[in-house]
């Protein structure tokens, strides 16, 4: 099948799936005002594929059907395929402002890095490699959506999670012909409610032993459909109020909340073909690596990131615009702070492309050094981001009322006075609630927690950049430095 259009991919929501909000199983997620803009966003992504204009940008043609695929799923065969596909991934960003983290092409890079690492899935325990190129070419050919689950749930944290003794972590509880059951939850399946598919992948990232269980059930990767039988999701309230009376009151959250939810698995039967990975801890902590996971998701990721700053950017220049406070100083202190924090991204970006080469599969791969400094530092980055919103909005950011009041009774009151210095009283109330939206919302603190925390512990992320640098040789400079003076030393005379 070529790609899908809007219209296509919002049928595929209507299929049996058992998704769950404020106490209520949605049946029609395309058309729940708690999914239904985010839905319709991730439609218009997909059609942007057919775009005549964009159609060059956003596809290329399947190597095994002919037809035109997401360039998002392919992979890279030199430095420009690298740079091709990230173009297309900014085409949707700079759609979505970067605000959407979890839309296709994060997921689609990620299989393809698994499936042109098929190779490593041949596991003396279980050889998934058929299996993850099939479920790659699945996706491609289908142009699907699908969300991901890698994190045990918080119970004890004192212990790893595969040591407690509740059966709240997803595990293996039974083997059969067909294939593995699971029992259990996982989280944080962020865009569960519009995904098609979800992906299942280790969580571990250390394995201890325990002689009284058996910590192999807790070993596991596959995929399946999210209409599976068993398998249930339950989302986290909507970031927005869903019954503003304008879509300008909420710009950002109608938009782009792709909703976040655990993922329940009631006795869920996965079948032999839709594994990857089946009891084998040893391998849990090397997929990954082994498949460079990490520097297509970090590549996305810092593409996602551009948009996201040059957006946030955008909206400081237009409020210190609206005002005339750019005229201070100050105030073009802190909009310089955005100019560095955004080419700072940009720049990774840049350098991890230059940086690209060639893996021992023939697939090429982002620089990953620039990769990770921007994973260290970017999230504290966007809380300047948001902090200089705020700075900058001040008390217009919480006296500004709904749009709906431009055209309500007291519309001459508005017209005067929410007026500013370059904007009429209906464009300043459009930017200022945009604003709020940005950096002060449910939405805009969900999207700081996200940053913080998409690949981990941030301070795990700093140590792995700490431990995996070259630090010899710059130490040895120092010192061969310092013995070099000792011996240039003088005595006075």
């Amino acid at each position: 099948m070529p790609i899908k259009n809007a219209e296509e991919y919002l049928k595929t929501l209507t299929e049996d799936r058992d998704i769950s909000i404020e106490g209520e199983r949605v049946k029609d997620v395309a058309n729940d005002p708690r999914f239904a803009g985010a839905a319709r966003t991730m439609a218009d992504l997909l059609e942007m594929q057919s775009d005549p204009e964009l159609i060059d940008t956003m596809t290329y043609t399947s190597p095994t059907t002919g037809d035109k695929v997401g360039m998002t799923h392919i992979q890279p065969r030199s430095r420009e395929d690298v740079v091709a596909r990230n173009d297309a991934i900014k085409v949707w960003m700079d759609a979505s402002c970067g605000m959407m983290g979890r839309s296709p092409d994060y997921k689609n890079c990620i299989i393809s890095s698994y499936a042109e690492a098929k190779e490593v899935f041949k596991r003396d325990a279980f050889d998934g490699s058929e299996n993850i190129q099939n479920f790659y070419e699945h996706v491609r050919e289908n142009d699907l959506v699908t969300t991901h689950v890698l994190v045990n749930p918080q119970v004890d944290r004192s212990k790893p999670a595969h040591l407690e003794t509740s059966e709240i972590v997803a595990q293996i509880v039974k083997e059969t012909d067909a294939g593995i059951v699971i029992r259990g939850a996982r989280m944080v399946a962020t865009l569960c409610a519009m995904a098609n598919e979800l992906l299942v992948m280790p969580a571990a990232v250390t394995w201890a032993t325990d002689e009284t269980r058996d910590t192999t059930d807790f070993s596991f990767g596959f995929a399946i459909p999210t209409s599976t039988p068993g398998l249930k999701f339950i989302c986290r309230p909507p970031a927005a109020q869903t019954n503003a009376p304008s879509l300008m009151d909420h710009p950002l959250s109608l938009q782009y909340d792709e909703s976040d939810g655990m993922v329940i698995f009631d006795d869920v039967l996965v079948p032999w073909e839709r594994v990857f990975i089946h009891r084998d801890p040893d391998f849990d902590l090397k997929v990954n690596p082994a498949s460079y996971v990490g520097h297509s998701m970090l590549m996305q990721s810092v593409v996602r990131a551009h948009s996201k700053s040059e957006f946030m950017m955008a909206l400081a220049f237009a409020i210190a615009r609206s005002t005339k406070i750019d005229q201070h100083n100050p105030v073009q202190v802190k909009l310089a702070e955005m100019i560095s924090m955004t080419e700072f991204v940009r720049s990774c970006r840049i350098t991890a492309e230059a940086d690209a080469h060639e893996t021992e599969f023939g697939s090429w791969v982002g620089g990953m050094r620039a990769l990770q400094c921007w994973q260290t530092f970017f999230w504290q980055m966007y809380n300047r981001q948001c902090e200089i919103i705020t700075t900058l909005g001040a008390g217009g950011l919480v006296a500004v009322p709904s749009f709906a009041e431009v055209a309500g009774e007291l519309k001459g009151d508005v017209e005067k006075y929410f007026q500013v210095a370059n904007a009429d009283s209906p464009r300043r109330i459009k930017l200022m609630r945009l604003a709020y939206d940005s950096a002060l919302s449910s939405f805009a603190g969900r999207q700081r927690l996200y940053e913080q925390y998409y690949t981990g512990d941030p301070m795990r992320t700093q140590a792995a950049l700490f431990n995996g640098y070259d630090k010899d040789s710059h130490i040895e400079r120092v010192w061969t430095m310092l013995d070099d003076l000792e011996k240039r030393d003088y005595q006075p005379t």
